[in-house]
């Protein structure tokens, strides 16, 4: 069953097309609801799997949590090791994310859950560098470092650091 702030965040995101999810762990419901609306998703993790080579595509039905479906039909979702600092710093970030887009167009919006305070600055500045939108959950108990606007959703607040 699918949480009523799940739904509304997904709700939320729904309305662009290619996503960056940034520390996805092994929680990609959010990601795959989206790719099953059509949405072209890749989601990123320094923790994704132990290959210490670098980047790697994974097929995304091998890489959910237990609990969260069937694979995607109708979008697609990329689960990939990366490290959203060294993304935010390397000299063309958007090459190193179109391999794992479907269409190789770009990231419309970059999000994340429970996005900690350190992570906040260097997710921002890649959303910048990338001219997508950048949407954030904080783990709660934290206030963003970062120039937002609040939305409130059901069950949460969704921090808005750029728009489109």
């Amino acid at each position: 069953m699918t949480s009523p702030s799940r739904r509304a965040l997904v709700t939320e995101l729904d309305r662009f097309d290619r996503l960056l999810e940034v520390g996805c762990g092994d929680r990609l419901g959010v990601a795959s609801d989206l790719a099953d609306r059509g949405r072209d998703v890749v989601a990123i993790d320094v923790a994704v799997d132990d290959d210490p080579g670098g980047v790697t595509d994974e097929p995304a039905g091998e890489n959910r949590s237990a609990d969260e479906g069937e694979a995607a039909a109708d979008g697609s979702l990329r689960v990939r090791r990366g490290d959203v600092v060294a993304l935010a710093d390397a000299a063309d970030p958007s090459s190193t994310l179109a391999s794992g887009n479907a269409d190789g167009t770009g990231i419309d919006a970059v999000y994340a859950r429970r996005l900690p305070a350190e992570l906040q600055r260097p997710t921002v500045d890649l959303a910048a560098r990338l001219e997508a939108a950048c949407l954030f959950t904080t783990l709660g108990f934290e206030e963003p470092i970062v120039p937002v606007e609040r939305r409130s959703i059901p069950g949460m607040t969704l921090y808005v650091a750029r728009d489109r």
